[in-house]
């Protein structure tokens, strides 16, 4: 390892991958293109075989050879994990209570639609390039990942986004927040779906049975969380912290309830991201922003930076290869289309103003992390092959940096009285 001590070398690493993409993004003028995550995301890919790979290949042979990734495997699993509770934890039930039909009309659309649409795409995808299905994927396997893929909004990404615009007292702002909310618990819906269905390689005989089991133990499980865990998570939080602030001993326990619930659906079949994310949303309300204000900053400034270096070293892009470009062009312009024609369309038949319908539209196909996460999973489950994975990696990155971009495009479609119209218009929205 070039003379490196393990110990030096890990500490170089973390300088790298903490440090860099924060000060690009704070001191390098990158907040004013894009949000942190893109950043991130972009420079964990530039870290990988694509660019650094090529440029410098001894310097990255000795930075990221594959005995010097060993120690950073833990770290990226840890990210995902605390990341997954803290978007649970983000995701609060009584918010969508009341909301009115017109709410749930555009929040079911906005995830439906893409996902159709993306379905269709991966189901001619796997007959025109065999090569993008990964080694167990059925084509109809890979349709329903795929779909997943295209259909997916990135709850804490566009949070980040709408606070960076100014938009999150906005009632435009906080009525994308709660269909991104529907989209993520969706999401979870398919995903554990689709994990069920590989890991008992539905194409063979007793599939069928295998991902139904699965399933039920799945829902099962989330039964027990919400009728057993839940009331005794209250009862212990009370105890420990009765007066709502996150003592040593309150985070413990928070952070045995995350890896105890993970590492059961990891046991029972299903992924260990679900786990995480099912104890996010079990959590009691009262105590979700002292938990956010002791673990987020963490986890996502000090934590991701490792989860992304492994994503960039995965994403391997190959400027000759037409069916990666292909892939990561379709699957963009169907995101984009699906998602805008799935949440303006309806938001604008349900009674909001073509501005704001097309504003909900632009904010609804940002990815971000969480579109990472979930390719990580397909890829892992051998659903996605290594340049699908590249080709939507890009494809992530790419309609997250727009989003901004096309928000304020649609925001200065202003006419006049639109303010009034807004203001009117929150009788249609249910906020």
């Amino acid at each position: 390892m070039g003379g490196l001590s393990p110990a030096l070398l890990f500490l170089m690493q973390a300088l790298l991958l903490i440090a860099g993409p924060f000060l690009l993004w704070r001191l390098g003028g990158g907040r004013h293109v894009a949000p942190m995550v893109v950043i991130q995301i972009l420079f964990g890919v530039a870290l990988g075989p694509s660019l650094l790979g090529q440029l410098v290949p001894d310097l990255w042979g000795v930075l990221f050879a594959p005995a010097a990734l060993a120690p950073l495997s833990g770290l990226a699993l840890m990210a995902v994990v605390f990341f997954a509770f803290l978007t649970g934890l983000h995701l609060d039930p009584a918010d969508f209570r009341g909301r009115g039909g017109a709410f749930a009309t555009v929040a079911l659309s906005s995830m439906i639609v893409p996902t159709l649409m993306g379905g269709a795409l991966g189901w001619w995808l796997a007959g025109a390039f065999p090569v993008m299905t990964g080694p167990h994927a059925t084509p109809g396997l890979f349709a329903a990942g795929f779909g997943i893929c295209v259909g997916v909004t990135a709850l804490p990404v566009l949070g980040a986004i709408l606070r960076e615009m100014g938009l999150l007292g906005d009632r435009v702002g906080r009525l994308a927040l709660g269909y991104a909310a529907v989209n993520d618990a969706l999401l979870w819906l398919l995903i554990t779906a689709v994990l069920a269905w590989a890991s008992a390689d539905g194409a063979s005989a007793g599939g069928g049975w295998a991902v139904a089991w699965v399933g039920m133990l799945g829902f099962a499980y989330v039964g027990v969380t919400v009728l057993v865990v839940r009331p005794l998570l209250d009862r212990l939080l009370e105890r420990v912290a009765p007066d709502g602030r996150m003592g040593d001993t309150a985070v413990v326990v928070t952070c045995a309830a995350l890896l105890s619930s993970a590492a059961v659906t990891e046991l029972i079949g299903l992924h260990y991201i679900l786990g995480a994310f099912v104890a996010g949303t079990a959590m009691p309300r009262r105590y979700a922003a002292a938990i956010l204000d002791r673990l987020e900053h963490f986890s996502t400034l000090i934590l991701l930076p490792f989860f992304f270096t492994l994503t960039g070293l995965k994403v391997n892009l190959t400027l000759d290869d037409p069916a990666q470009w292909t892939v990561f062009a379709l699957a963009t312009l169907v995101t984009l289309a699906g998602k805008m024609a799935g949440t303006t369309l309806p938001a604008r038949l349900t009674g909001e103003s073509w501005p704001d319908a097309l504003r909900l539209g632009t904010l609804m196909p940002c990815k971000g992390l969480m579109e990472v996460i979930v390719l990580t999973v397909l890829l892992e489950a051998g659903v996605l092959s290594g340049a699908c994975f590249s080709a939507m990696v890009l494809m992530a990155v790419a309609v997250t940096a727009l989003t901004q971009p096309m928000t304020r495009l649609a925001g200065w479609w202003r006419p006049a009285g639109a303010a009034a119209a807004e203001a009117a218009g929150g009788r249609h929205g249910g906020m």
